[in-house]
């Protein structure tokens, strides 16, 4: 792989890469149907699942 060709971007930069109009986050909102018709392919994956709301943490009291 070619290091130096790797760019780190971050939602909030403003450049132009001439590669689709929009922000990326207008980018990514785009991508994401496209995404999810990929993940259902597999019986591996659901990407209708959401994340775990009932999730807790335990810790000793010191003592």
């Amino acid at each position: 792989m070619d290091r130096s060709r790797t760019a780190l971007k971050r939602l909030s930069d403003r450049g132009n890469d001439n590669f689709v109009p929009g922000t990326m986050a207008e980018r990514i909102a785009m991508v994401w149907p496209l995404t999810v018709e990929a993940a259902l392919l597999s019986k591996r994956y659901d990407p209708e699942r959401r994340l775990q709301r009932h999730v807790t943490r335990l810790s000793r009291r010191k003592g």
